[in-house]
């Protein structure tokens, strides 16, 4: 059978469909996928809420089913719930998704679904009911307003006959015996089947360079060139992605010293370097949140009151009941200045949360401001392209910057028990809700404070990095 995952995984890459089909996804869900999963399940249920009350308003009490499943030859689809006119003898179906807006995968899944369903039945309605991103909880989730219903029919007749076609070529792939001239995928880092879609990478593959769009990177690979050493010096590259390019064929990184020296003198003793972490739940825990919306339940800051001061480091981690980001905050401003630059890895995520605070928390409006201001992106150095090294494999992240140019055994994110940002996240969700056992709270919080204190260690470390480069050449 296909169903509508299988539909939805061929049209993403149809190598992945054909290598769960015959048993060569290499795939494990790791706790956050599967917390997203129970989170799906859980707005499902809401949802359900939302269409008992919103049918009920309406003076109508309608037959509900729930997950019934319907097939249509080789194709299966399970429908969210489906309701029948018995006075019209026709069937509305309704997809429930757990996002804020409908996204074109979403359409597709509801055309393959209303193709299968009609069948043996017929179809009148297909809504979606998808949350609702400018609802903001007060008390008790309210259901009626946590959600959005649109129809989709418009939306599907326009898809209806490529999604006809395109099920049959799903169909043909998933009997293929052989995964022979079958599309892959141009993501290796998060391929589920990297012996099928990308065997035998060189070290510096085509893939690593930054934006290089997929219909790009398959005309590379269409002329057998996979390493970035093999690209022709002809072939139709951005500046940046040359600069990379260039890096990688000669060996040795580019350092622009002049403009690395420029950004640094933008800064401002103190010095600051802030890390949050954070946790975004689909449905608000508390009272002024929205969908989805990052609580800020940790903070990690090094503080550089002067050159070559000995830094000093402050941090909070909240596990208490109750909205963590307003203690955050108020630890926060007792230990950041009024001036002085504070510095960051990607501003638009750290700014972004102290908006959504200073927006909750009027009393401390004026201070995130401030500290907004005053922000410096340390990753920027790198993501413009003034260091350009070939071991950061044409990343910015600060977890491949860091190890690239500081040699620290100490600082090591690999020996951490806590070593990524989703990791963080579930383990503080673990805690908040009791899934922790108590005797294992202590050390849950050590690790989340050690993930966090790198963090800012590392911005700290990579700036001292670039600010001796600049301080020895110019």
């Amino acid at each position: 059978m296909i169903t509508k995952t299988d539909f939805l995984r061929y049209r993403d890459t149809p190598m992945h469909l054909w290598a769960d089909k015959h048993e060569q996804l290499e795939t494990v869900l790791s706790p956050f996928d599967r917390h997203l999963s129970e989170q799906g399940k859980e707005i499902e249920k809401l949802g359900e809420e939302f269409l008992i009350k919103l049918f009920a308003a309406q003076g109508l009490d309608p037959k509900i089913d729930r997950g019934q499943t319907f097939k249509d030859g080789n194709f299966q689809v399970r429908v969210d719930v489906i309701i029948f006119d018995s006075d019209e003898d026709v069937y509305d179906l309704y997809e429930i998704k757990s996002s804020t807006a409908i996204k074109k995968e979403h359409i597709y899944d509801v055309a393959f679904q209303r193709l299968v369903c009609e069948a043996t039945i017929s179809v009148r309605n297909v809504f979606i009911v998808h949350v609702n991103k400018e609802f903001i909880r007060e008390g008790a989730l309210d259901v009626s307003s946590f959600f959005t219903l649109l129809n989709m029919n418009d939306d599907i007749e326009k898809l209806r006959s490529e999604v006809a076609a395109a099920r049959k070529e799903a169909w043909k792939i998933a009997e293929s015996d052989t995964p022979e001239g079958i599309s892959e995928c141009m993501k290796p880092k998060d391929c589920p089947c990297p012996k099928l879609c990308h065997p035998e990478l060189p070290e510096f593959p085509i893939f690593e360079l930054a934006r290089l769009h997929k219909n790009k990177l398959r005309e590379l690979k269409g002329s057998g060139v996979l390493a970035i050493q093999d690209i022709p010096d002809d072939f139709k590259l951005t500046e940046r992605q040359k600069k990379q390019a260039g890096v990688v064929k000669a060996g040795k990184p580019l350092i622009n010293y002049p403009a690395i020296k420029a950004e640094l003198e933008k800064l401002e003793y103190p010095l600051y370097f802030l890390d949050y972490e954070t946790f975004n739940p689909g449905q608000p825990w508390y009272a002024g949140y929205r969908p989805h919306q990052h609580m800020v339940f940790q903070y990690s800051l090094h503080t550089v009151a002067s050159y070559g001061a000995k830094p000093e480091h402050f941090e909070c981690l909240i596990t208490d009941a109750g909205d963590p980001g307003i203690k955050i905050v108020e630890h926060l401003s007792r230990h950041i200045g009024e001036t002085g630059s504070v510095i960051v890895w990607n501003k638009s995520f750290e700014t972004g949360k102290n908006r959504e605070m200073a927006k909750m928390y009027p009393n401390y409006c004026e201070a995130l401001e401030n500290i907004n201001d005053r922000i410096f992106d340390l990753m920027e150095i790198f993501s413009k392209g003034h260091f350009i090294h070939q071991d950061f494999h044409g990343s910015a992240s600060i977890k491949n910057v860091f190890p690239v140019l500081v040699q620290d055994n100490d600082l090591n994110y690999e020996e951490l028990s806590i070593s990524k940002g989703d990791a963080a996240m579930m383990a503080w969700k673990e805690i908040m809700t009791g899934e922790t056992a108590q005797k294992d709270i202590p050390k849950t919080r050590q690790d989340l404070l050690r993930y966090c204190e790198q963090d800012s260690i590392a911005m700290l470390k990579v700036w001292e990095v670039l600010e001796n480069l600049v301080r020895e050449v110019i």
